[in-house]
């Protein structure tokens, strides 16, 4: 029981110490803004052919699904209206 309480008020003071969010949050941002004077972020080729690659992995099982749902759509008609 005496290392349970002891833990306890070790976690209190630990509580007590801690900074609020806002104030943490203002500082990160102060650090980024900070970094992003001193040397900004420029995207390279590679790094827009990635983005590209990327867009073009998660957009073409969407058309790939849509284009099969539609080509059974359309047989699914011709069988039945012809």
């Amino acid at each position: 029981m005496l290392r349970v309480t002891l833990l306890n008020k070790l976690n209190k003071k630990k509580v007590e110490k801690r900074k609020p969010i806002k104030e943490l949050e203002r500082e990160v941002k102060r650090e980024i803004d900070e970094k992003d004077t001193k040397e900004p972020y420029g995207f390279t080729k590679q790094d827009i052919l990635a983005m590209i690659i990327a867009g073009y992995q998660v957009i073409m099982p969407i058309v790939l699904i849509g284009v099969l749902a539609l080509i059974a759509f359309v047989l699914i008609f011709l069988k039945i209206y012809s």
